[in-house]
C-alpha cells in the first residue's frame, strides 16, 4: 500500500526551479572558475547571513528600531477606548438618574430627619457697616455651652 506524500512534490518542484546538475570536470577554464566564484560567493553570503543573525540576537539588537513608538500607539488607543466607555457608561448612568428624577414623586415620600432639640441656643454674629450718620448697636452675646456627646 502507498502512501500519498505532498514532502515529495515539493522536493520535486525545488529541483525543477535550480539549473540542471553541472559535472565541473567537464567545464572549460572560464566556465570553470565561474562556476567555483560563484558556489564561494553565494556559501560566503549564506555564513554572512547565518552568523549576522546570531550576533544581532545576542546583542539585542533584533527587537524594531521604533517599538517604542508602535507600543505608545497602542497604549493610547487603549486609553482613549477605556476613556470613551467610560463616557459612555457616565451618560448611561446620567440618564438613568434624569429618568428617575423624572418620576412622579408620590410614589415614595420624603422623609427627612432633623435634629432633636438641644439645650444650648445657637448663636449668630452679624455685623453690618452702616454708610450713614446712624449710631452703631451693641452686640449681645450668650455664654457657649458645650453639647454632651
Amino acid at each position: 500500500m502507498e502512501e500519498y506524500s505532498t514532502d515529495e512534490e515539493e522536493d520535486e518542484q525545488e529541483k525543477k526551479d535550480l539549473l540542471p546538475p553541472v559535472d565541473p570536470t567537464t567545464l572549460t577554464w572560464g566556465p570553470y572558475l565561474w562556476f567555483h566564484m560563484l558556489r564561494v560567493a553565494t556559501s560566503t553570503l549564506s555564513v554572512c547571513d547565518f552568523l549576522g543573525e546570531k550576533i544581532a540576537s545576542v546583542l539585542g539588537i533584533s527587537t524594531p528600531k521604533y517599538q517604542y513608538a508602535i507600543d505608545e500607539y497602542y497604549r493610547m488607543k487603549r486609553e482613549e477606548e477605556e476613556e470613551e466607555q467610560e463616557n459612555k457608561m457616565s451618560e448611561e448612568a446620567e440618564r438613568q438618574h434624569q429618568e428617575q428624577q423624572n418620576k412622579p414623586q408620590a410614589e415614595a415620600p420624603v422623609q427627612t430627619d432633623q435634629p432633636g432639640a438641644t439645650a444650648c441656643s445657637s448663636f449668630v454674629n452679624v455685623n453690618f457697616e452702616n454708610e450713614g450718620d446712624c449710631p452703631p448697636t451693641a452686640e449681645n452675646k450668650q455664654d457657649v455651652v458645650p453639647v454632651p456627646p
